[in-house]
């Protein structure tokens, strides 16, 4: 592979890491926000009279929770990720674990994504 064409690959290695970043931030900001505001403004959607659709507004919390702790699940098993491939460059070793920590990874930002968008639909 080229100089040029090397250093293209690793900035589009660092965009799609950025972009990943930014990713996970708006997920935790959204779904915090979005606890948060339900949680301080609860007496004014619920009112004085029974509220019919708690089961809703229960489980939009317990989603937003959920999404929450795998942003977060999917930052630590990041770090993991990469302190695995910091040492397997100091090993100089390349092993099959790597497909199962990105499969892990891809798929804790595709559930926390799933669970904020399916917790939207709940609290409207």
């Amino acid at each position: 592979m080229g100089k040029e064409l090397r250093e293209y690959r690793n900035h589009l290695v660092a965009a799609e890491q950025k972009a990943q970043e930014d990713f996970d931030k708006t997920v935790l900001s959204l779904s915090g926000g979005a606890l948060g505001i339900s949680f301080a403004f609860i007496k004014d959607i619920v009112g004085a009279g029974p509220f019919e659709k708690l089961f809703f507004l229960l489980f939009s919390w317990i989603s937003w929770s959920s999404s929450i702790i795998i942003v977060l699940l999917s930052f630590f098993f990041s770090h993991l990720a990469l302190r695995q491939a910091i040492n397997q460059v100091d090993k100089k070793i390349s092993t099959t674990s790597d497909l199962v920590v990105a499969t892990t990874l891809s798929l804790l930002y595709l559930i926390s994504s799933e669970v904020y968008y399916f917790s939207l639909g709940l609290f409207q």
